[in-house]
């Protein structure tokens, strides 16, 4: 995955190819792709330890990698699908009946977004973006990291997750929420952006719920990225 982001990012620093684009018109279309940093966290509710949970919760440090096609269905205004990979989850720190320490769950999802984008041109430079859509993502590699660093049974061990709606599974194995994004597009192609991803399905496994519980992702996605 490493060599992934590696080449996603020499391509963007190498390319030389520069293509002026002030307007996108109903015929224009293009391909992108744009990689990044997650900052992620999971929202607990409805369940007697959520608040408490919720004090605990850090933002797990993640990456994002995605290739996009922009549709032009209007002057300056245009239809964005892709396919993403997505490093997300959450990071527990803290005391819990007496023992003391931190656990991250760390999750791989592949991700296929559709926004709708509203490009706001700003002179020569470039063009200001707004981006909201929904997304379906698939769970399909994680692993959970557990470091005790008071109380019984000290040390570190790191175990898979399983995702799937059993009741030993970890977590749901789809996802569906929402992206909100906002960027800035320079006219020779490359691009800054930040996302908010707000999921609205029930991370926890159907047949593992307590009462009306609830686990929803929320990320923070930062990227740089370049449209040919």
């Amino acid at each position: 995955m490493k060599k992934i982001i590696l080449l996603g990012s020499a391509l963007l620093l190498s390319t030389s190819a520069l293509f002026a684009q002030s307007t996108m018109s109903g015929s224009d279309a293009r391909i992108g792709i744009k990689a990044g940093v997650n900052l992620s966290t999971m929202r607990f509710s409805d369940f007697n330890e959520a608040s408490s949970l919720n004090d605990a919760t850090k933002q797990n440090v993640g990456y994002n990698f995605t290739v996009f096609g922009d549709f032009g269905v209007g002057k300056n205004f245009f239809i964005q699908p892709g396919v993403s990979l997505q490093n997300k989850g959450t990071k527990l720190e803290g005391n819990f009946a007496g023992i003391t320490g931190e656990q991250t769950y760390n999750i791989m999802a592949i991700e296929v977004p559709v926004n709708a984008v509203l490009r706001i041109p700003t002179g020569q430079s470039g063009a200001l973006q707004l981006s909201a859509g929904p997304y379906v993502g698939f769970n399909v590699d994680g692993k959970v990291k557990t470091t005790i660093t008071s109380g019984n049974n000290s040390g570190t061990t790191e175990d898979n997750l399983k995702f799937g709606n059993k009741a030993d599974d970890d977590f749901a194995s789809t996802d569906f929420g929402a992206n909100f994004g906002v960027g800035y597009r320079l006219n020779n192609g490359f691009m800054l952006g930040a996302n908010y991803g707000m999921g609205f399905t029930n991370m926890f496994p159907k047949n593992a719920r307590s009462d009306d519980g609830k686990a929803n992702n929320r990320i923070w996605g930062f990227s740089l990225g370049y449209s040919f």
